[in-house]
């Protein structure tokens, strides 16, 4: 049975067929608002060029035209970027770890969502959706992307992380179901991470189509292909590509961003050995400004994704709210895993989606869960103060 007859079957009458051009803007705004997080987007890029080139169809589906009572299921690496990188998975490694979570439910997966708004992560989902012959939902977990399984609008709305079946690409499979302790799912996952050698492919968050409308990002990966768009348009019009993507989420989505800060990458503080040891690329990065920011300087905390930005002192942003570093001429995002000295880049900051601002998701993301003696206060809130100064 093609996707085609299952979406009918479903009673969908409305979706989006995603192309080689789809897929590839996809990829790059999803890139661009997963915060620095998100792995290396050819990894998925490639596999879902080549799902397409195979002539399987990947479609995409609104949340709310999916039907309450389906099971739905998120394909997914876990573990470091930088090792992601040098072990890109086997095809069908994540199709084994959907195949034995239906195993372990007794029942069929009937469509797919993304985790997050990540280069890898996202496009991931929709290659293992084509593999499969499932839809892929309009929404996922964050709205970005964050290091951790529990760091979910999902998990700080009632939906469980587990059963999660974890697999490496030597089809080792770990089944972890910790029921409601999401901090006992997270610690396992990441230790069998690391006994795969860094990285692992899940297949998680099994809830149902009723949840999915509840407690996810609804639309974000229209949106995310919306940033792509913008990209693109703005290298082939030669305008800033930062102040389109701006203007762009507020025409579209009403979404307020803020271009804070331009400089060139001068200093990168590293733990060593985070990522074989924690699972995570740890550090600091410091900019010196330039143009209208020369004299400034901006530091970034890090894990995985950029955590706060502080500029000359003062805090301008923390988490969970979105900070986004995009190369000043192409656009491109400026990753953790990647970011050399020399770099130039322009900060954004986007507000983060109010799913993930509730009281329970800032004790879950917020500054203090990764360890800083910040309070969260949002974006808008910093950005006009400063302004107010």
């Amino acid at each position: 049975m093609s996707v085609f007859d299952k979406i009918k079957k479903m009673g969908i009458t409305k979706y989006k067929v995603i192309d080689r051009r789809s897929i590839e803007e996809i990829t790059l705004g999803a890139s661009i608002l997963a915060t620095g997080g998100g792995g290396n987007p050819k990894i998925g890029l490639l596999w879902a060029l080549k799902v397409l080139d195979e002539g399987k169809a990947i479609v995409m589906i609104d949340p709310e035209d999916v039907p309450d009572d389906i099971l739905v299921a998120c394909p997914t690496p876990l573990g470091s970027s930088i090792v992601l990188t040098e072990k890109p998975p086997k095809a069908d490694v994540c199709t084994h770890a959907i195949a034995k979570l239906e195993h372990y439910l007794g029942q069929k997966v009937q469509a797919l969502i993304p985790l997050e708004c990540g280069g890898v992560a996202s496009t991931i989902t929709y290659a293992v959706a084509g593999e499969l012959g499932l839809p892929i939902i309009d929404a996922d977990g964050m709205g970005r992307a964050f290091p951790e399984l529990q760091m979910t609008s999902w998990a700080t709305h009632g939906v469980h992380p587990t059963p999660t079946v974890s697999c490496d690409d030597r089809m080792n499979v770990t089944v972890i179901d910790t029921k409601e302790d999401h901090l006992m799912a997270e610690s396992i996952a990441r230790k069998t991470s690391m006994s795969y050698g860094g990285i692992s492919w899940i297949a998680t968050y099994p809830m149902r189509g009723s949840d999915v409308k509840r407690t996810s990002i609804i639309n974000s990966q229209s949106i995310a292909w919306d940033v792509g768009k913008s990209v693109l348009s703005a290298r082939k019009e030669h305008v800033n590509p930062a102040d389109q993507i701006l203007t762009d989420l507020k025409e579209k989505y009403h979404l307020s961003g803020y271009k804070v800060f331009n400089g060139k990458i001068t200093d990168i503080r590293r733990e060593f050995g985070g990522e074989m040891q924690k699972g995570f690329s740890l550090g600091q990065l410091k900019i010196e400004g330039l143009n209208e920011d020369k004299g400034k300087v901006a530091t970034l905390d890090f894990q995985n994704e950029w955590l706060n930005l502080i500029v000359d002192g003062q805090i301008e942003c923390t988490t969970p709210d979105l900070i986004i570093i995009v190369d000043t001429e192409t656009g491109e995002p400026i990753r953790t895993d990647i970011v050399k000295y020399g770099y130039r880049g322009t900060i954004l900051l986007l507000a983060a989606q109010d799913r993930m601002r509730t009281e329970n998701g800032i004790k879950t993301f917020g500054p203090r869960y990764f360890g800083y003696d910040l309070d969260y206060i949002p974006v808008e809130e910093r950005q006009k103060n400063k302004v107010s100064k």
